[in-house]
């Protein structure tokens, strides 16, 4: 337990709320609930994990915890597989904070994490989102922190032109954002990625990723970030949220066909049939890219290229 005294259940309005979505995580769950009530805070925040029908012994360990921190640990527990957006959309829905961290059950927190991003939203009313870079790591060992020190979008003011020209900017495990800013109150049959809804939760404001390595992500074979198929997957949803945020915000058109078309070539050169998805795109951008966009892309590639 952290070295402060966590009173997240005891308070009907928490500070903050962390959202845990999981499935099949029976390996690395333990690991990742650990990391987060060894956090030392000043402040009241409540852990709230979603379990998405797990068939291995997930929902044991989910029930461990919550034995042992029983005003801190709530759980959302399907009886039946409802996808990754639904289950994120329960856990973020029946948050009671107001700040949420999202964090995936298979990631970790390094300490001082929360009481860092808590902080700094406190201090800064304009900001909606905040990030931070991560330790990228693998069961082999193999660690690379992103994004680099060498990336342009560290310390930086982050608004919705950032987002629709570089795409995702950090782990989407180590978000933290205002709860008046989330949006999906609803059910959703589309599955959506993390890029469109954090571009939604930025909003009129602005999302800054911290130069401070505060969490590890995991890359394993049963990510979804794993593997040919699993590449052409994330293309595709990348793509019709890329789509998607268009209809919404037609403005940033070239913004779009500056991304769609740097992915497009890099898909092309190491010969990944999902150029074509990130094709259709720049396509329906109808746009000409600018070239300050096309350098400042290049640039958060050659900074960014993950050797993990």
């Amino acid at each position: 337990m952290s070295s402060v005294v966590v009173k997240g259940g005891a308070s009907k309005s928490p500070t903050l709320s962390v959202c845990v979505v999981t499935y099949n995580h029976e390996a690395y769950l333990r690991d990742c609930l650990e990391s987060i009530v060894q956090q030392a805070v000043n402040f009241d925040y409540e852990i709230i994990i979603g379990d998405d029908a797990s068939t291995d012994h997930t929902r044991e360990i989910i029930h461990e915890f919550k034995a042992r921190y029983p005003s801190v640990v709530k759980a959302v527990l399907h009886e039946c597989n409802i996808g990754s957006t639904a289950n994120y959309t329960a856990v973020h829905a029946a948050a009671k904070g107001k700040y949420i961290a999202h964090v995936d059950g298979d990631d970790l927190m390094l300490p001082g994490k929360l009481q860092c991003q808590v902080d700094y939203l406190e201090a800064h009313p304009r900001c909606n989102v905040v990030w931070h870079q991560v330790t990228f790591f693998n069961d082999a060992g193999d660690t690379c922190i992103m994004p680099s020190l060498a990336s342009s979008v560290l310390n930086v003011e982050l608004y919705t032109r950032d987002l629709m020209l570089c795409g995702s900017v950090a782990a989407h495990s180590s978000t933290m954002y205002r709860a008046e800013k989330f949006f999906l109150h609803g059910p959703s049959n589309e599955e959506l990625i993390d890029w469109y809804i954090l571009v939604r939760l930025v909003d009129d404001g602005y999302g800054i990723v911290l130069n401070a390595n505060l969490g590890k992500y995991r890359l394993h074979a049963g990510g979804l970030s794993s593997g040919a198929k699993a590449t052409f997957k994330m293309r595709r949803f990348f793509c019709d949220s890329q789509l998607k945020i268009l209809r919404l915000h037609p403005e940033y058109s070239r913004e779009v066909a500056a991304c769609s078309l740097m992915t497009t070539l890099l898909d092309a050169v190491f010969l990944r049939k999902s150029f074509v998805l990130s094709l259709k795109v720049f396509l329906r951008a109808r746009s000409l890219p600018r070239l300050r966009d096309i350098l400042k892309l290049k640039g958060l590639y050659l900074a960014n290229r993950r050797p993990v």
